[in-house]
């Protein structure tokens, strides 16, 4: 504290004691404590033994504010001055007790807002932590469960074109559906995360509800068969069928909510109800009521089952319902712009109603078909890039005897692709993300490179399991011609070849 602060301090009491260099108390006015002649000065307080050493090296001041002799009867906070002047060494105590003390609560309150500062910035950095290190690991998850999921569902694909009897393809039907749900989980895990990023791509592409209707009803008819169920589907004839939205969002969160009321129901009925909601010329809002008699959801809980893998329990036993798919229902439909509610009471089932808003496909001309005039197959070339020999055997097993002309060859990693390019003619190009030697954006950057214009323009297809938005914005932008997410059937493959090398 300056001296100037402390004359201003009126209320302040000064006690000036003069010592010798050793410490010894040579006279005192006793303002503040009473430190007889003779004494020592490391009396008062054990603070003051720890200064002696320096009292003899003091040439003009030696300052210590905040001082706290709480050894006597009434305790004080004093500043502590060492003065030399005129060769006579001085100790002047300044009583600022009051001071402190009434200053103490601003400096704690000071402290606390700071702690409360540094600590909210701290949970941020922790979130942000938190939300990388989910993101990669969803990230290298996806990646390394596609690839095997790919080759399982294509081998089964595959095996099902083969002669089966009937316990045969009845077991792969089963194995096929529960392929395809674990691919709806990784999609729905990988939806979650690209919503809290808001990185989803929502489309906006012309339907037919009829047929999204249609292929839900047949396919939880198949699936459940076996359940004491009675399952409706209805449909009121002043719903559109062509509309324009998202087809396959919509058809997510419709599979989910009736895969939880499947899962929730073991006997009695579950119904979907669709109708129309302000219709008008250009616009509709469609609404969907999913239905069941199941185990319904106890009053105090309805307001979570829409979180993260929350999962109810019915008398202790295993969980049932699907807090993942509840949960993609409610993102889902947050970003279709609709609504979900829910109803529900312990042994009367749950209702669910879904709200969305649609516009409406006005009628196109009918055109004129020209019948398909015989012709030459031409055939087309498809270089494949891959080292695996699983995903080799399943890429020439699709393409053994296709109808579509096309004529597969292998190369193992980029350079061996490169050197085929230039010795060869080809119409495609079908690599992965990564390959053994060089990324995808590397290879398609010198393919693009080239000067043969029959290898720079040649259509690139990147056949991946990484489906993250930024790891295929990266390849496209690097010159890829389009990105086909894995697992995928035949028949998406092929569509993909065909709308590359028509």
């Amino acid at each position: 504290m300056s001296d100037s602060l402390k004359i201003n301090l009126l209320n302040s009491r000064i006690q000036e004691v003069e010592i010798d260099d050793s410490g010894k108390v040579l006279s005192s006015d006793d303002a503040i404590f009473a430190m007889p002649e003779g004494s020592s000065v490391g009396e008062l307080h054990p603070f003051f033994e720890g200064v002696l050493p320096l009292l003899s090296a003091v040439k003009d001041t030696l300052n210590f504010p905040c001082v706290n002799i709480d050894n006597h009867e009434v305790p004080k906070i004093v500043d502590v001055d060492f003065m030399r002047k005129d060769n006579k060494l001085y100790l002047l105590l300044f009583d600022f007790t009051e001071h402190y003390e009434a200053s103490q609560p601003l400096v704690q309150e000071k402290n606390v807002a700071s702690i409360a500062k540094n600590k909210l910035a701290f949970e941020k950095q922790l979130l942000e932590a938190k939300e990388e290190f989910k993101n990669g690991f969803l990230a290298n998850l996806n990646h390394e469960i596609r690839n095997p999921l790919n080759n399982l569902l294509g081998f089964m694909e595959l095996l099902k074109e083969t002669k089966l009897d009937y316990d045969q393809n009845e077991t792969l039907k089963v194995m096929q559906r529960t392929g395809t749900h674990l691919k709806i989980l990784m999609d729905d895990m990988l939806d979650i995360s690209k919503i809290e990023r808001g990185v989803l791509d929502i489309k906006n592409v012309n339907f037919n509800l009829g047929h999204i209707v249609n292929n839900l009803h047949n396919h939880f008819q198949l699936k459940y068969h076996d359940k004491q169920v009675q399952f409706n589907v209805t449909l009121d004839n002043k719903v559109p069928k062509k509309l324009i939205g998202d087809p396959a969002r919509l058809n997510q969160i419709m599979f989910n909510l009736l895969e939880n009321a499947f899962r929730n129901t073991e006997d009695g009925h579950i119904s979907m109800y669709i109708k129309a909601l302000e219709k008008t010329k250009k616009h509709c809002k469609v609404q969907f009521v999913i239905s069941d008699s199941g185990a319904g959801v106890p009053e105090n809980e309805l307001d979570h089952i829409f979180d993260s893998y929350f999962q109810l329990k019915v008398n202790k036993l295993k969980p049932i319902g699907e807090g993942l798919g509840l949960k993609i229902v409610k993102d889902l439909t947050e970003s279709l712009n609709g609504t979900v509610k829910v109803t529900s009471a312990v042994g009367m089932g749950s209702v669910f109603t879904c709200v969305y808003p649609f516009e409406i496909r006005p009628e196109g001309r009918k055109t004129k078909t020209v019948p398909k005039g015989s012709g030459i197959l031409l055939s087309k070339r498809i270089l494949v890039i891959e080292d695996e020999t699983t995903n080799q055997m399943l890429m020439m097993k699709m393409f053994l005897n296709n109808d579509k002309g096309y004529i597969l060859e292998m190369a193992l990693n980029g350079e061996h692709a490169l050197d085929l390019l230039q010795s060869n003619r080809y119409n495609l190009v079908v690599l992965k993300s990564v390959l053994t030697d060089m990324k995808a954006e590397v290879f398609i950057e010198k393919l693009r490179s080239s000067e043969a214009e029959s290898i720079a323009g040649l259509p690139v297809l990147i056949a991946s399991g990484s489906t993250f938005k930024a790891q295929q914005e990266a390849v496209l932008k690097a010159g890829a011609s389009a990105f086909l997410p894995k697992p995928y059937t035949k028949n998406e493959l092929f569509k993909s070849i065909e709308q590359l090398i028509r």
